[in-house]
């Protein structure tokens, strides 16, 4: 069994339409496009099984690169997690700290310095 990865996907694109396309090239045994959970949205990405590993070959080089809607499909095989690159860190913000006194701007309370006038 393999198990093919396929990117850049409309946002329209279902499960039943990845497993009609692939059908094509020989028994699909699971399609799954991947959704948002909060917001049920398309995530542009889904896998498909294929049964036998030359239909799935022929179905990869086919499809890869292939524009539907305008967008052009990534498809390779699916590569286990532990197998894949570590994803790019988001680099940190750079925290500012706040800038505190050991006083108030409040002329109400205790401690309170006016700036003198010059």
């Amino acid at each position: 069994m393999v198990n093919i990865f396929i990117a850049n996907l409309d946002w329209d694109i279902t499960s039943e339409d990845l497993k009609t396309t692939f059908s094509s090239f020989g028994e699909v045994s699971y399609a799954h496009v991947v959704y948002d959970n909060a917001t049920k949205k398309s995530k542009g990405f889904g896998y498909v099984e294929m049964e036998n590993t030359d239909h799935a070959i022929n179905a990869i080089q086919a499809l890869n690169g292939m524009e539907v809607n305008n967008r052009r499909l990534d498809v390779k095989i699916a590569s286990p997690k532990g197998n894949r690159p570590p994803k790019k860190e988001v680099e940190q913000k750079k925290q500012f700290k706040k800038k505190t006194t050991n006083f108030s701007k409040n002329p109400n309370r205790e401690g309170y310095k006016p700036k003198a006038n010059n």
